[in-house]
């Protein structure tokens, strides 16, 4: 190879500037410089090369040069006269990526040039023009997309955008090609200003893998259990308006409080279908969009209590003894009657029987409660829901009615508890650690600092104290068709009233682990549903305004807690102001796809500084 002359170089062109022994100089299109062994470059024109690349020529009738070959082979020199009337480096390079290109030739520079069969070179370039035609609708795709103007012919394409927004794919080709970073938060925008999606569509359920569709699992016919007829016993079925999974009923006679609670353990069993499917679940879901049982809809239709003319139950009598703790005095498989009523009806008979003589022994119960450091957290709480397409906020404030029957299931969790524990049964109790700080004020930043400081709850096979509720032992029981720590604790006493062997430590302790892990990711996802859902209706009421309550600050970061929302809204401010203010907020802006807000407030007016 002499100076001068024309290679190519990994698929760039080059020129060779100087020979050194067994190795080349060559200068690269670019202008970079490099030694080579000549067996690393591809021999194209002994020079001059002038510019590199060389100057584009214009493109010859290929398919008439193919046509005057047929079946010849003919030298690479002889190709690149043939197909611009003369030989010099920029017709050498231009026939040199004709040949790289296989539509109408194969060969190189060294074993010469044959033109393809037309057969394959009317293959090949319908495959090319296909090609083409496919980038073309590619580019026109993107464009819309890229002007927000997509048809609905499209939407079927914007599916691995919608699997990057609900988090079951890494990344979307799409995106990359848009140049928009494949994050969910970031997918999810794009499909609402495509209008692909609508706000409504709540992308959490997906993200977390939690399952909201109900489990369609037959239902087994409940076994012949003989029951003890509590018909007679007005029970009463106390809950939300609109609930439609009522699990718990209350009733008094003979001095004794009864709890009344639904009983699907008739029919499922500890490792059957429905058993495994509700271990996988955890509970059940309560989100503003939809309600997803942990048992299948038959199980509600036929335990729910008050669904039926009559009601099969687990009851429990329960004494509250002199010193306010609650005693299990009967406990029976039961057939009882049972009245539903939403706590605005309770509140219309408060002080008829039986919720008369509940209130009273309850009283004693709660007031045991509140000497064992019991946490009487009164937070602002609210119900969201969508309903008609919109997101409607209703506020859910402690009303006697409510603490009243809270109180009546506590005692039925506090009573059960100690008689398992007496027994020696492996049972899922429930306890708490007492909260990090000691502070017990009945103010709202008070309380909010305590929230913050409990720790969680935690299902177990040991009994031992629950901080929170002032209780020890304690369980729940009342909740077997939405949670799965009550069916288990069901599963026990079956087994215990039917005379049964109880299930063991060890099937117990494979219960409660997966079923509280996976109950504790759809209370995360109740979390994060109806904050989304506040964002929304925040969105639809950009003129929102309201007050809230300073419940914490550390330097310039703050805390408000809006009570008609119960909304933390947390930020950074400057301005003069101390925990327990209270500010007015306006609305500035609210985003369900990052689940952020903006709020404007103004600071008190006796805090400002009367300089300003």
């Amino acid at each position: 190879m002499n100076i001068g002359a024309f290679v190519v170089f990994h698929g760039k062109s080059a020129e060779i500037t100087a020979v050194n022994g067994e190795k080349i100089q060559i200068r690269i299109e670019g202008g970079a410089t490099k030694s080579v062994r000549p067996k690393d470059v591809e021999f194209l024109h002994a020079g001059p090369v002038g510019s590199l690349p060389p100057p584009e020529l214009p493109a010859p009738d290929f398919a008439e040069i193919a046509e005057l070959l047929a079946n010849e082979t003919v030298s690479f020199a002889d190709f690149t006269q043939l197909a611009y009337d003369k030989n010099d480096a920029a017709a050498a390079y231009a026939a040199y990526r004709i040949l790289q290109e296989k539509r109408y030739f194969s060969g190189s520079v060294e074993s010469g040039v044959t033109a393809l069969p037309k057969a394959e070179i009317d293959a090949r370039l319908a495959a090319l023009k296909e090609k083409e035609n496919q980038r073309q609708e590619r580019e026109a795709f993107l464009e819309r997309i890229r002007k927000r103007a997509v048809e609905t012919a499209d939407f079927p394409k914007l599916r691995e955008i919608e699997a990057v927004a609900l988090g079951d794919a890494p990344g979307s080709r799409l995106m990359r090609d848009l140049e928009i970073e494949a994050t969910p938060e970031k997918a999810h925008r794009l499909l609402l200003e495509l209008g692909v999606w609508d706000v409504l569509r709540d992308p959490w359920p997906a993200r977390l893998g939690v399952e909201t569709k109900n489990a369609e699992i037959p239902l087994p016919v409940s076994r012949k259990i003989d029951r003890v007829d509590l018909a007679a016993m007005r029970a009463l079925a106390i809950d939300n308006a609109g609930s439609n999974d009522p699990d718990d009923a209350i009733s008094f006679a003979d001095g004794l409080l009864w709890v009344h609670v639904a009983d699907p353990v008739s029919a499922i069993d500890y490792g059957d279908e429905i058993d495994l499917e509700a271990r996988e679940r955890g509970t059940s879901s309560y989100l503003p969009e939809n309600v997803t049982g942990m048992l299948p809809d038959a199980a509600r239709l036929r335990f729910g209590l008050g669904l039926q003319e009559t009601s099969d139950a687990l009851s429990f009598g329960i004494e509250i003894d002199g010193q306010g703790d609650a005693v299990l005095k009967k406990m029976c498989l039961s057939t009882i009657r049972v009245e539903r009523f939403t706590y605005e009806d309770a509140a219309a008979i408060w002080e008829e029987s039986p919720l008369r003589e509940i209130r009273e022994v309850l009283t004693r119960f709660r007031q045991r409660r509140e000497a064992n450091g019991a946490l009487f957290l009164r937070l602002p709480e609210v119900e969201i829901k969508v309903v008609d397409g919109k997101v409607k906020i209703s506020p859910s404030p402690v009303t006697p009615e409510r603490e009243l029957v809270a109180n009546a299931m506590l005692a039925a969790g506090q009573a059960v508890a100690r008689h398992m524990a007496e027994k020696g049964i492996a049972f899922p109790f429930v306890t708490q650690a007492p909260p990090e700080i000691e502070t017990r004020g009945t103010s709202l930043p008070e309380m909010y600092a305590l929230r913050h400081n409990a720790a969680s709850s935690v299902v177990e096979l040991s009994p031992g104290r629950h901080y929170g509720l002032g209780l020890e032992p304690y369980c729940r029981v009342t909740s077997p068709l939405r949670r799965y720590s009550d069916l288990l604790a069901h599963y026990q006493l079956h087994r215990f009233l039917e005379g049964k062997t109880p299930l063991p430590v060890e099937e117990m302790e494979n219960a409660i682990t997966p079923s509280e892990n996976a109950a504790a990711v759809r209370r995360k996802l109740e979390r994060y549903a109806d904050e989304y859902f506040l964002m929304v209706y925040l969105q639809d009421h950009p003129d929102w305004e309201g007050e809230g309550v300073v419940i914490d600050r550390q330097g310039d970061r703050f805390a408000i807690a809006i009570e008609d929302l119960a909304y933390e809204y947390k930020s950074r401010y400057q301005g003069k102001f101390k925990v327990g203010d209270r500010v007015h907020l306006k609305l500035v802006a609210a985003d369900p796809v990052t689940l952020k807000s903006v709020f404007h407030f103004d600071v008190p007016p006796m805090e400002k500084d009367p300089s300003e």
